[in-house]
């Protein structure tokens, strides 16, 4: 079964609750994890591989917590998912790294390329603010 992992899902779900919440004042980690239903330590985790990608920010400090570290406009669900996932590759033919050694004639790359591309191209239409 082919299906996008818990980490991308809950890294939606903060996005998403950061977007709402989304004012001058960073949000603390805790109250997003509590409002989405999801471990503090795996947001954590999570919003700090955002935040090396320049999705969410980091504030310290008493008051800190995260912000978003762009619109929620140019935030895209491919945006979520590479980091999240570590790329998109539907079979091993068309990772960009130990790639299938039969993929220079293997009848299946073709079709495997086109479907990956319409998911692509569907996850960067989407943009974390159709999702509010």
């Amino acid at each position: 079964m082919l299906q996008i992992t818990r980490q991308t899902e809950y890294a939606i779900r903060g996005l998403q609750e950061l977007a709402r919440r989304n004012g001058d004042a960073p949000v603390q980690l805790k109250s997003i994890a509590r409002s989405c239903d999801v471990s503090e330590a795996f947001l954590a985790k999570i919003f700090q591989m955002l935040s090396q990608q320049h999705i969410v920010k980091s504030h310290r400090g008493v008051k800190g917590g995260f912000s978003l570290g762009r619109r929620p406009e140019e935030i895209t669900l491919r945006d979520i998912v590479d980091v999240c996932e570590g790329g998109i590759a539907l079979n091993h033919c068309l990772r960009h790294t130990n790639r299938c050694e039969n993929v220079g004639h293997c009848n299946m790359t073709a079709a495997w390329k086109q479907a990956q591309t319409a998911l692509i191209d569907a996850l960067e239409k989407t943009r974390l603010a159709d999702l509010l």
